[in-house]
C-alpha cells in the first residue's frame, strides 16, 4: 500500500519524500498512461494534459494522507475517468486514425539505422494496426489495459463491467489477432 507518513511533524521532509515517490511513479507509468489516454482521446495535447492531471491528483491524494492500494490501477482509473469526462457527448471508445497511430507508435520506437529492419518493423506495425482496427472498441480497450499489466478485476472495475465480460473480450481479441496475424504472415 502506498501512503505517506505524518506530514505535520516533518512537513518539508515528508513533502520531499512524497515528491520523490510521485516522480518515481511518473517515470514508471507516464508513458503507459499517456498511451492509454491517447487511444481514448486521439489527441496528443489532451492526452498529455490528462496524464499530467492524473499524476497531480495522485500527489494531492497522497499529500492528504489517503493510501492507495495499487498506484498503477489507481492512475489508470483516474486517467480513464478524466478521459471520459473530457469526451462527454463523444463516443467513449475511439479508433485511432493513421496520424495518431503513427504518433503512438513513435513513442515506442527506438532509432534504428538498419533500413531493412526498419522496413520490416514498419510492415509489422501496419499489420498490427489493421488487425487492432478490426477489433471491437471494448476488445481494444480490454486488450490495451491487459497489455499495460492491469488485472481482469482492475479492468472490470475501471470500465464498470463484469470480470467475465473483460475476460471474454480479451480472449476474443487475442484469438482474432492471432488468427489475423497467422493469415497475414502466411500470405
Amino acid at each position: 500500500m502506498l501512503q505517506l507518513g505524518d506530514l505535520t511533524a516533518q512537513a518539508p521532509t515528508a513533502l520531499a519524500i512524497l515528491r520523490e515517490k510521485v516522480e518515481d511513479l511518473f517515470a514508471q507509468f507516464h508513458l503507459p498512461v499517456f498511451r492509454y489516454v491517447m487511444c481514448k482521446t486521439r489527441n496528443s495535447g489532451k492526452a498529455e494534459d490528462i496524464t499530467q492531471e492524473s499524476f497531480l491528483r495522485l500527489f494531492c491524494h497522497l499529500r492528504d494522507q489517503r493510501p492507495i492500494e495499487n498506484p498503477k490501477a489507481w492512475l489508470f482509473a483516474v486517467a480513464h475517468n478524466l478521459s471520459v469526462d473530457s469526451m462527454r457527448g463523444e463516443s467513449q471508445f475511439k479508433s485511432l486514425e493513421d496520424a495518431a497511430w503513427e504518433q503512438l507508435e513513435g513513442s515506442r520506437s527506438v532509432v534504428n539505422h538498419d533500413y531493412e529492419r526498419t522496413v520490416l518493423e514498419s510492415e509489422r506495425r501496419e499489420l498490427l494496426r489493421k488487425a487492432v482496427a478490426g477489433l471491437t472498441p471494448l476488445q481494444r480497450e480490454c486488450l490495451h489495459l491487459r497489455s499495460e499489466g492491469l488485472r481482469l478485476r482492475e479492468i472490470a472495475d475501471l470500465l464498470n463491467i463484469s470480470i467475465s465480460t473483460v475476460a471474454d473480450a480479451a480472449r476474443r481479441a487475442s484469438v482474432k489477432l492471432a488468427r489475423q496475424f497467422s493469415t497475414e504472415v502466411s500470405q
